[in-house]
């Protein structure tokens, strides 16, 4: 009976054996598969991208990964079980590890009394409307003495896609000015003659809805129209400007605006365009996305009127509110380190306008999904920004928020040297990467935790750089060298 008991023992001992090695050489061909097919994909989408470095760097690692695989699966050699069995597993503890949510996402937050801010004060405006030789300008400077020289030497230089300008082709700069001549016509209807919107509110009685529904179909209407994304929000008084800077209205009054909700719209911008930044091309498509968000904007401001609303469109070149935090608020977005709205589908590469009214919305919660903490340690815009403008330690406090402030005079004086609007930071972000199913994956995957974000900005290094290397082909209508 000992004798039969050992054989039983035995070959239980020898099936189980088997039925092991089976289970775990199906495992490893299903890997095998898995991971080609992942390296393909990347490859592919890679060069379909005209990203030549992404496409070869992956498919290397995809041969490096998977060929010791398939020898452990082709060849027999004594404890081949024991050594796959190993590596199986610790593959899979690893892909659980990336994938748990763990740790803190880093949301930009604010942590004290926050203050409205006067436009008069940003960079950006005060070369718009702020003439020398005006009793305004004198004023501004008298308040702002430090300002003045350094406002007074980049004012001295040639303006973006303008005669004297660096790169500057006749040909090529057409386009944004003419995009520009447009969208200054819708913002001169923003805000005069306010008779004739008072008379369009007037000619139906008010529309009323259930917020829910009122907000499906401004949404709906904006998705319709070109838009990528939106959101509705209460709007936060701190984030209306105290004064006007740009657009009608006299220069230095104080903004008035007591409505209660805001819709935000983003639109898309091209990658195969930004990328190519900081030449013109890019600029060319940051306009073209200032109009369109700008078109989305009016109308649904308009359907609103007709609905017996009010409300107002406040778009590039005529904003009285702060058009990034109300987009986090309503949950587009988070703040990024480059001082820009991070979406999770599109990155930075979008352009914003905003809807204010007193028509109660449903509010949407702002997201976190881990590009703040990302920020934390990436840099990439920091380190590629040629003005230095992007801050590379901690978040401050500024205005009550605790974030990232870079600094506005130092990159206008850059745009005005090379000509155009740079926009270097948005081409190296990683989240700009177009949206597909190989870049979504690792836009999910940089949500979990901080050890699966470091994994992810290696690979972006390794594949695309620390700064933009590549040449990109121009279209043709926009390439002064074409015929």
């Amino acid at each position: 009976m000992l004798s039969g008991g050992r054989e039983v023992a035995s070959g239980w001992r020898i099936r189980y054996s088997a039925d092991v090695s089976v289970w775990l050489y199906i495992a490893g061909l299903v890997v095998v598969a898995g991971l080609s097919v992942a390296v393909i994909g990347f490859s592919l989408t890679s060069a379909m991208e005209r990203e030549w470095r992404a496409a070869g760097v992956s498919l290397g690692l995809g041969v490096a990964v998977v060929a010791p695989l398939v020898v452990l699966l082709l060849v027999d050699f004594g404890g081949r079980d024991t050594v796959l069995g190993v590596v199986l597993g610790v593959g899979l503890v690893g892909g659980l590890v990336l994938a748990l949510p763990l740790g803190p996402t880093g949301a930009v937050r604010a942590v004290g009394d926050q203050t409205r801010v006067d436009e008069r004060d940003a960079i950006f405006h005060r070369y718009y409307r702020l003439e020398p030789d005006t009793p305004e300008y004198e004023a501004y400077y008298a308040d702002h003495p430090d300002q003045r020289t350094f406002d007074e030497r980049v004012r001295a230089m040639p303006k973006l896609a303008s005669p004297g300008s660096k790169g500057y082709d006749a040909r090529m700069a057409a386009f944004p000015h003419a995009i520009d001549d447009v969208v200054q016509r819708l913002n001169r209807d923003l805000d005069e003659d306010p008779e004739r919107v008072e008379s369009e509110r007037g000619e139906s009685e008010r529309v009323e809805m259930a917020p829910e529904q009122l907000s499906r179909r401004l949404k709906g209407m904006a998705l319709h129209h070109g838009a990528r994304l939106v959101g509705c929000t209460r709007l936060n008084p701190a984030y209306v400007y105290s004064h006007i800077a740009r657009g009608p209205g006299q220069w230095g009054a104080p903004v008035t605006l007591d409505h209660r909700y805001a819709l935000v719209f983003a639109v898309e911008m091209d990658h195969s365009l930004v990328r190519l930044a900081p030449d013109p091309p890019a600029l060319v498509e940051s306009s073209r996305q200032y109009l369109e968000s700008a078109k989305i904007a009016v109308l649904v401001a308009r359907t609103l009127h007709r609905l017996g609303w009010e409300a107002r469109a406040h778009v590039d070149g005529n904003y009285r509110v702060m058009a990034v935090p109300i987009a986090v608020d309503a949950g587009l977005g988070e703040l990024g380190r480059l001082g820009l709205l991070i979406t999770p589908e599109l990155g930075p590469r979008v352009r914003i306008t905003v809807v204010t009214t007193n028509a109660p919305l449903a509010q949407d919660p702002p997201v976190s999904f881990g590009a703040a903490a990302f920020c934390e340690i990436c840099l990439k815009c920091a380190d590629g920004c040629p003005a230095n403008a992007i801050p590379k330690g901690p978040r401050e406090v500024f205005a009550g928020v605790q974030k990232w402030q870079s600094r506005g005079d130092t990159c206008y004086r850059h745009w005005r040297t090379v000509g155009t609007d740079c926009a270097l930071c948005l081409a190296v972000c990683p989240f700009s990467h177009p949206a597909n199913p190989a870049h979504d994956l690792v836009r999910w995957a940089i949500r979990r935790n901080g050890l699966t974000r470091r994994l992810a900005l290696w690979g972006d290094d390794l594949c695309y750089g620390r700064r933009p290397v590549g040449k990109y082909p121009w279209p043709d209508w926009l390439d002064p060298e074409a015929d």
